[in-house]
């Protein structure tokens, strides 16, 4: 069972995976202690995926009960921690531990995310949702300019991943070096012409 909250390794998809607790800033300065179970990383672009549960914030959600799925920037990751409760105390006393990681994380080239042109001449492809809620996210992206296709190639520039997701396709995006991201993300890039590399960075 996907059970991140009690274990430090979970099996998903019949591959056993880590579950670490973290600390983290994401480009909007929100600070949050997490335990993320990572499926998959890419070293070259400083990232990870997997899914997480929120433990503390400072912003809403303060909580998740569930799991959600994530990728994150492992240079915008302040600490690791053994247990969650360690990282809720990190979070508490952030300020005045890790001003200088914060400050350094904040000053980095790119941190507040890359500005996209308008045209929105993206080619997307939306993968587990719901068949409404894929139909909707559809009519946005086209409305929007982009291109909507079913499946993934070199030529994609976004998987768009719901929570019933399959890994095939996470796989192979990955492998082809294919953007992975939430709906969120999307709804932003069409409202504002910019996309967080983190599904966090947009909570």
């Amino acid at each position: 069972m996907f059970d991140p909250h009690a274990s430090e390794s979970i099996r998903y998809q019949g591959t056993e995976v880590p579950v670490f607790n973290i600390l983290y800033l994401n480009n909007k300065g929100v600070l949050s202690a997490k335990r993320v179970a990572v499926y998959h990383t890419e070293p070259g672009r400083n990232l990870v995926y997997g899914h997480q549960i929120t433990v503390a914030a400072d912003a809403e959600p303060l909580t998740s009960e569930y799991p959600t799925f994530v990728s994150l920037r492992t240079d915008r990751v302040i600490d690791v921690f053994d247990t969650p409760e360690e990282a809720v105390t990190a979070f508490e006393h952030a300020e005045a531990r890790y001003a200088d990681r914060i400050q350094h994380i904040k000053s980095a080239p790119g941190y507040h995310g890359p500005k996209l042109p308008q045209d929105y001449s993206f080619k997307v492809c939306f993968t587990g949702f719901s068949k409404a809620d894929k139909a909707g996210l559809t009519e946005l992206a086209e409305s929007a300019g982009m291109k909507v296709v079913t499946g993934v190639s070199a030529s994609l520039d976004f998987l768009c991943c719901g929570d019933n997701a399959g890994w095939s396709k996470m796989k192979k995006a990955n492998e082809l070096g294919v953007s992975l991201v939430r709906h969120e993300q999307i709804r932003l890039l069409v409202e504002t012409g910019e996309l967080p590399e983190s599904y966090a960075e947009v909570q």
